[in-house]
């Protein structure tokens, strides 16, 4: 499998998401998005964690809520998949909790 079509890990988007969240910026939210999704749609040791989905959620809301988002350019995302999950062109924090509602109740 060549490294294009490969998905990174969960443990793999987990150590970026702490190598991004220390800058605090798009791309941390961006990994976060990426890991609910991954979280609420494959099993992980034979279990869906929609725990650990939510907690995802939350980082995700938290870091865009803490981004300027005024103009779509400061919404607009800084790639258009990671780790297997298409990320939306304009990302913000209504967005995640649109398509993550059903972790987040």
């Amino acid at each position: 499998m060549s490294d294009a079509s490969r998905h990174a890990s969960l443990e793999e988007l987990e150590s970026a998401f702490v190598r991004e969240s220390a800058e605090g910026n798009r791309s941390a939210a961006e990994i976060a998005y990426a890991l609910s999704f991954r979280y609420r749609n494959e099993d992980v040791a034979g279990e869906r964690r929609f725990d650990l989905a939510r907690a995802w959620a939350i980082r995700a809301i938290e870091l865009l809520d803490s981004l300027p988002s005024e103009t779509l350019e400061q919404v607009a995302s800084t790639t258009p998949e990671i780790g297997g999950v298409a990320i939306p062109e304009l990302l913000h924090a209504g967005v995640v909790r649109e398509r993550l509602a059903d972790v987040l109740i």
